[in-house]
């Protein structure tokens, strides 16, 4: 079936006058109602300044003020200007406002090196010529004083508002070769000490803590974290260390101190002296502290020397006191070093292993791999084939290493169990006879090796936009009419642990904090593009704009094709929505309803489009259906993971799942979801409010464009269905 310019001109002449009637009906309209209020500046600040104020009280529990919030903002204002608004016309200037803050994070949010003030943007004429081209909106922010948006929008709305700071693609993993250490919270949730990974607590005695310290310098460059064992080491070192500098201090030897026999050997010279004299054995007890001895030996004179013994007897009995407590205080010290060596050794010694089972991790993976395929498939949701297959080429393309006491194939088998099942540390170490720490270091290091494996699995064909798709060639029901298509877009929400001071802007209306993913998917049920960690509150239809705003997204825009959308997005060059309407039907639960074949049938060219329509965007819902029925831990994300990583596991898992697609020859998951009667289940993608927000990239002719291409694919439909039944029932 040719396309036909003229019938593309005929039905884009149609849209025209079409439009131009109802452009002059709202016209009508819009006069028959009330003016609007005309916000100065005074009446304006006056609600900025109402709104922080109820915002501190606390009444913004949500996105917006709750009743009394509202009510005392209208008094503040009647008070103040004199003006009696009503709460319509106050929240539509709060929207205006979110509206406007948005537009504001996002400018500053995704530019770098900005000059000038915070109240002031200093650019190039040429940066602002390229901003206000990629959004016209982008002009009011020109030349304008924007102090306002950090001073008092910040405070208002960056609690509330979607901004996307922290989402995520797959293309910035792709020269990401050093695992981010950051990102490992703590060593997992267990509380007890390795104790089959890393080195002994204890060594020789005879081994210096320099040669200790050297070998935990060189076992740190092959761990990402230090070792329980290593820190008791450390602290062992330094105790012992105390210990030996106070008891076994040494002294320099180019000045040797006198003896006391060099000493005693002037002192018998000396007149009532004499061994075995009082004054004899006085002079050989003061001999016994250094400090005395160099003090005898400094004086010239035998005088000197005798009157420096006479005077440092009378002083020996009160320094004697004085010496006993030093030497009190030094035993002290040893017998509490000793005592806290003596604990930490019987804490060792005493402590009863939490694995104790023979089963090594290495040989309950070994047991798996080698037993019946069904094990592998259920512990890890890939067959064993396509579980080596990955493990291959996580080692030789993306830097996958074993460590001393963890194979490769270990390393994968726990990110996968965790991945698969969303079961916690504790119930993994059960499996693999590993420590805590083990298993959360060794899920981190594979997270990061599939990531990277994501910006080269996670991309369409390289021809996707010159063949038509094999799914569609080989329908009828498709082709030639939807012979265009080379995928859709839609957006899912996954349950997100967000700290409670960041809940209000995670949970839109599903009711609990979720992160918005958009993605686009071919027709093999693989993800060509994903966007995730936007806020729950996001719509679809913002991130659907905005990754076409973003170049450095790597967004795999169409060229003379088109990806089908649903209802929530805009009908526009490139991308193809169905007909609206609230007699309209779309969703194919919708011609499922009803008591009679004639009653679901659908009626008329705009029904039967939606019909194939929707069915033909169903690929997406299956290919979302297939990702989150294997991976249970989307379902219901750990409080101990960052939001950070829970983006990072959503891409990762996505990874995985177009890895199976691509290698994998028979997966049970893939072909039950490419059976007629598979039904994924909805309610976590997409949006129920069709709200269209605005996009830099259309312009009017554009929207008309598509509107006119759609109703020739619709009148193909009839021409076809038409043809079927002529050759079917008349002949």
């Amino acid at each position: 079936m040719s396309f036909n310019f003229d019938k593309i001109m005929k039905s884009f002449r149609r849209i025209m006058d079409e439009n131009n009637t109802t452009n002059v009906d709202c016209e009508t309209s819009l006069k028959m109602k009330k003016p609007k209020f005309g916000w100065d500046n005074r009446s304006f600040m006056v609600f900025v300044d109402s709104c922080l104020i109820e915002k501190k009280k606390g009444r913004k529990a949500t996105s917006s003020f709750d009743r009394i919030g509202w009510e005392n903002i209208q008094r503040r204002i009647k008070e103040k200007t004199g003006y009696s608004l009503e709460k319509k016309q106050l929240t539509n200037k709060w929207e205006n406002m979110k509206k406007e803050w948005k537009l504001y994070d996002r400018l500053m949010r995704l530019e770098t090196g900005l000059g000038g003030t915070r109240s002031l943007i200093d650019a190039s004429p040429e940066w602002w010529e390229e901003k206000i081209k990629e959004n016209k909106d982008y002009v009011k922010f020109r030349n304008t004083d924007l102090s306002i948006f950090d001073e008092k929008y910040a405070f208002l709305f960056r609690d509330s508002v979607a901004v996307g700071d922290q989402t995520m693609t797959p293309l910035q993993f792709q020269n990401n070769s050093n695992p981010n250490e950051e990102n490992m919270e703590g060593k997992g949730d267990s509380d007890e000490i390795n104790l089959d990974d890393d080195e002994p607590l204890f060594t020789s005695l005879n081994e210096s803590s320099s040669s200790k310290r050297k070998r935990s310098k060189s076992v740190s460059n092959n761990r990402p974290t230090k070792s329980k064992n290593s820190i008791y080491e450390e602290k062992v070192d330094a105790l012992l260390d105390a210990i030996s500098s106070k008891s076994t201090q040494t002294y320099p030897q180019n000045n040797p101190s006198p003896t006391i026999a060099d000493c005693m050997a002037i002192v018998i010279k000396f007149p009532d002296f004499r061994e075995g004299s009082n004054n004899f054995s006085q002079a050989l007890f003061v001999f016994t502290k250094k400090q005395n001895r160099e003090a005898f030996m400094f004086p010239t004179t035998d005088e000197a020397k005798m009157e420096f013994l006479k005077m440092d007897s009378d002083d020996s009995n009160s320094s004697n006191d004085n010496e006993e407590c030093v030497m009190e205080e030094d035993r002290e010290f040893e017998m509490l070093c000793g005592l806290a060596l003596k604990g930490i050794i019987l804490a060792r010694n005493l402590r009863t292993p939490c694995h104790t089972s023979d089963r090594t991790g290495h040989m309950f993976i070994t047991e798996v791999l080698n037993g019946h395929r069904r094990r592998c498939y259920e512990l890890f949701r890939l067959n064993v084939p396509v579980f080596r297959q990955l493990c291959l080429d996580l080692a030789t393309n993306y830097g996958l290493q074993q460590s001393r006491k963890v194979s490769i194939e270990e390393s994968v088998g726990i990110f996968l169990m965790t991945l698969a099942h969303g079961c916690s540390n504790r119930f993994v170490q059960e499996f693999f006879n590993h420590s805590g720490e083990t298993i959360h270091r060794h899920f981190h290091t594979v997270l990061e090796a599939v990531l990277k494996l994501s910006a080269d699995i996670i991309k369409p064909d390289a021809n996707y936009n010159d063949d038509v798709p094999e799914y569609i060639l080989n329908n009828p029901r498709y082709y030639p009419m939807f012979k265009d298509c080379i995928g859709a877009i839609d957006g899912t929400h996954v349950r997100a642990s967000v700290p409670q001071k960041d809940e209000v802007k995670y949970i839109g209306r599903k009711g609990y904090a979720t992160q918005n993913i958009m993605a686009v998917c071919d027709f093999n049920m693989c993800f060509t593009f994903v966007w995730a960690g936007w806020e729950g509150t996001a719509h679809d239809t913002r991130i659907f704009n905005e990754a076409l705003q973003r170049p450095d997204l790597n967004f795999p825009y169409p060229t003379d094709k088109y990806y089908v959308v649903d209802a929530g997005y805009p009908n526009t060059r490139g991308y193809l929505a169905p007909y609206k309407g609230t007699n309209i039907r779309y969703h194919l639960p919708d011609f499922r309803r009803g008591h009679t074949a004639a009653i679901r049938e659908p009626r008329g060219p705009k029904e039967k489009f939606n019909y194939l329509h929707s069915s033909l965007r169903n690929i997406i819902e299956r290919t979302f259906g297939v990702w989150k029925a294997r991976w249970a831990l989307l379902r219901d994300m750990h409080v101990n993971y960052k939001y950070k990583n829970q983006v990072k596991i959503v891409i990762a898992s996505m990874a995985i799942h177009n890895y199976i697609r691509k290698v994998g020859r028979f997966d049970e998951a893939f072909n039950r979801a490419q059976q007629e009667s598979y039904n994924p289940v909805r309610g976590d993608t997409g949006s129920d409010v069709y709200e269209e927000g605005p996009s830099t990239r259309r312009t009017s002719n554009d929207d008309l464009y598509m509107a006119a291409r759609r109703d020739i694919i619709a009148q193909d439909i009839i021409t076809l269905l038409y043809h079927i039944y002529t050759c079917t029932y008349v002949h």
